[in-house]
């Protein structure tokens, strides 16, 4: 029996990666990237997200801001990769624009966000913006994981075929993209300027505070959580997009001391005038953190059924009843898993030698956990 050398082994490995897949695809629109590292194929969810796969497609496809005769997804790179994180790409104009600092926006539109669409594991393909309604031609795709970007990223497709690829892609990697149409409305889907342009007029835009405060979603007036990235900003932004999307109310406070003393004396108190003052009282979340470690939940009366999953029952409501041990419950496994997040980001630093994350950060991934926690917990089911 003849036996392969090792580099006969190797190329074979290597024209096996590159291949594009050959598992058949189900009735649908599908978008295959081809690397240098391998193909990997990704499903676009074009009938709960139009209007972002309207875009993506349409760049791809070369109906939607074609230049000099071709598609404007021509000549991409990933230009920036961050391992176990994302890859990230969209923008042709990405190494031309970046030494001068200018904006590389070609178009912009709306968000489009769908409840049960998730960053929840590997090979999640959303729209990379700069705030809300910011969406133009950058995407990414996750490599693990990623929660914490629910509601602030428009979530239009998954990774199919080919999740190995992923970990693989290196910064400054070539691509390519080719649509895919299996079946009759796939192929019947329209892609061009006209029909994107519908749908932006259509979708709904944003209408929360440009800033944390008072009265927006979320406020962190002592500063607690770190200010560089703004985080109580993007804290702020998904709380209001996820009212836009879900017509759910969740507001968020942090505050460096505790309430008056006046105001707290009666259990409950407290929390039932600001959910008062902010419209959260009867249909609506509250969350108030106040240093060091005290944390309240407020949850609206007309939520409690959606909380607890069932019907409210006599001597849920009361001291010790079913809703405060679903609060306790929520509280202490968030704020484990903010703990176990902080934890792991000291540990990564140490490794490789860079700074430890700052007391702030801790606080700010419970405040992470807490909030995702919450966001599914109250999401209408599909």
């Amino acid at each position: 029996m003849r036996f392969l050398k090792p580099l006969a082994f190797l190329a074979l490995a290597l024209c096996a990666t590159l291949l594009p897949a050959t598992e058949p695809l189900g009735p649908g629109l599908y978008a295959e990237f081809t690397t240098p590292r391998g193909v990997f194929v990704a499903e676009l969810d074009y009938q709960r997200v139009p209007m972002t796969v309207t875009s993506f497609v349409g760049l791809a496809e070369g109906t939607i801001a074609a230049r000099d005769g071709q598609p404007f997804y021509t000549g991409l790179k990933w230009f920036r990769v961050v391992p176990g994180f994302v890859i990230q790409g969209g923008d042709p104009d990405h190494y031309a624009n970046r030494d001068n600092d200018k904006d590389t926006a070609h178009y912009t539109f709306p968000d489009e966000f769908v409840p049960g669409r998730h960053h929840d594991a590997a090979g999640v393909l959303s729209m990379a913006n700069a705030g809300p309604d910011t969406n133009s031609t950058q995407f990414f795709v996750t490599l693990g994981d990623s929660t914490r970007l629910n509601y602030l990223h428009s979530v239009f497709g998954r990774v199919h075929l080919g999740l190995e690829v992923l970990p693989l892609v290196q910064a400054d990697d070539p691509f390519s993209i080719r649509i895919i149409r299996v079946g009759e409305a796939a192929r019947a889907f329209q892609a061009d300027a006209a029909t994107f342009q519908a749908l932006v007029a259509k979708a709904k835009k944003y209408s929360g505070a440009a800033e944390p405060g008072p009265t927006a979603h979320f406020d962190d007036p002592d500063k607690l959580i770190p200010a560089e990235p703004p985080r109580a900003k993007a804290f702020n932004f998904k709380l209001a997009n996820y009212e836009r999307a879900t017509g759910r109310k969740i507001f968020a406070r942090l505050s460096g001391s505790a309430p008056p003393a006046a105001e707290d004396e009666l259990a409950g108190a407290y929390m039932k005038a600001l959910a008062t003052k902010l419209g959260t009282v009867r249909d609506g979340v509250l969350v108030a953190f106040f240093a060091p470690d005290d944390w309240r939940v407020w949850i609206g009366d007309d939520l409690v059924p959606v909380f607890l999953g069932r019907p409210v029952a006599d001597g849920d409501l009361g001291e010790g009843g079913k809703l405060h041990d679903a609060k306790e419950a929520l509280l202490t496994a968030a704020l484990k898993a903010g703990d176990e997040a902080y934890a792991a980001q000291k540990a990564s630093a140490e490794k490789s030698g860079r700074e430890p994350p700052p007391p702030a950060q801790h606080l700010k991934l419970q405040v992470d956990a807490l909030l995702d926690a919450l966001l599914l917990r109250f999401e209408p089911k599909r």
